[in-house]
């Protein structure tokens, strides 16, 4: 089968970068011919092996993300611009292609989906079955994360989105059954409409490392315990109601390593809340980028991972709970989207109550002990 795999943001912080590469490269392996059409890619930050599949870069590379990345706490809605034009030009150039070469399938991603709804309409005599990865099921008004106006927006998303199920979009991808349930609910669709959970993976480390060694690396002289925050600081990851849970427990000896770039916030706004709560002795902060050569440097010095996501939250359970479990160490996580189920259901560590202090703080003081 000849696949055409469009993702507009191949390069943006995250987990964007090493999701395509990795499903591309599967996708490969099992005998399929892939070609995937994108801004920029690092497929070599990504896999140990060479790449199974062709790489289109539209316009070599011009369309990089990282100078949005860069300012997206300084200047929010140039991001947003970004994020608008990338998926405009690329989305639009990769349907030209498709229209002078064939494909079998086209799998889409990280396409902001008002644009994506309208360009495939255009296109729509020329489009083989197109499949669309939907990583969040955010698009009633109260489930997503964000001001009035952009819930707004995403109510606005979901009419524009259900007027191409089931005719220029044949299938979806999603990352849990979580998902599954909640975009049946939040479009209407009928049960017979395909909509296929294919779970967030992670592959096994690259090297191993001691825990004393890992936390020389990253500069870390502490012998105790550390509790893991990992990833890109937004708010509905609930690092307000973590820091509320640290305060809780005084009498404990341990430590909190807040590791990933700041998203949502101010570096100002987490130095207040430590001040606030009076934590800064218990809080190592690694605020920042962090390079996919070093990801597993903070896992291997770490003996928990804590994902105190708030309510709201429909993500998936995202590569970090597997990169914790390659790494041999458990996790304590809210109870939402599917990360609770997923914890539960395969013993990967402690639930808490999501937006509860005294709850995260129990399991928390439940691992010390």
């Amino acid at each position: 089968m000849k696949i055409l795999f469009i993702q507009p943001t191949a390069d943006k912080r995250g987990h964007y970068g090493v999701y395509t590469a990795n499903l591309c490269q599967e996708l490969a392996k099992l005998g399929n011919e892939v070609w995937l059409f994108t801004n920029k890619i690092y497929p070599e930050k990504f896999l140990s092996e060479t790449p199974l599949f062709k790489i289109i870069e539209f316009k070599n590379g011009k369309y990089k993300f990282d100078k949005f990345d860069k300012n997206r706490g300084k200047i929010p809605f140039f991001y947003e611009f970004g994020y608008l034009r990338n998926s405009f030009m690329i989305l639009r150039a990769a349907l030209k292609f498709l229209k002078e070469n064939h494909f079998d399938i086209v799998q889409t991603l990280d396409t902001e989906y008002g644009i994506l709804s309208g360009l495939l309409k255009i296109y729509r005599k020329i489009l083989p079955p197109t499949v669309l990865l939907i990583q969040a099921p955010n698009f009633s008004f109260l489930k997503y994360p964000g001001s009035f106006l952009k819930r707004v927006y995403k109510t606005l998303q979901r009419k524009i989105l259900k007027s191409c199920l089931d005719k220029e979009i044949k299938a979806v991808i999603t990352l849990g059954e979580f998902h599954k349930e909640e975009l049946q609910k939040q479009f209407d669709l009928n049960k017979d409409f395909p909509i296929k959970v294919i779970y967030d993976g992670a592959n096994p480390p690259p090297f191993s490392l001691k825990k004393e060694e890992a936390r020389k690396k990253i500069g870390i002289n502490y012998k105790g315990t550390i509790f893991l925050f990992f990833g890109m600081l937004r708010r509905d990851k609930g690092i307000e109601y973590f820091f509320k849970a640290i305060s809780l427990l005084k009498n404990k000896d341990f430590r909190v390593l807040i590791a990933g770039s700041l998203f949502d916030y101010q570096k100002s706004e987490i130095l207040n809340l430590i001040e606030k709560l009076r934590i800064k002795d218990r809080v190592l902060l690694k605020l920042g980028y962090i390079d996919q050569n070093e990801v597993y440097f903070y896992f291997y010095a770490s003996d928990v991972l804590v994902l105190p996501y708030i309510k709201i939250y429909t993500g998936g359970s995202g590569p970090l709970l597997k990169e914790a479990a390659v790494c041999k160490i458990p996790s304590i996580v809210s109870d939402v989207s599917e990360m609770g189920r997923l914890v539960k259901r395969n013993k990967m560590g402690l639930i808490a109550e999501p937006e509860n202090p005294e709850s995260l703080a129990g399991k928390m003081k439940e691992f010390l002990e």
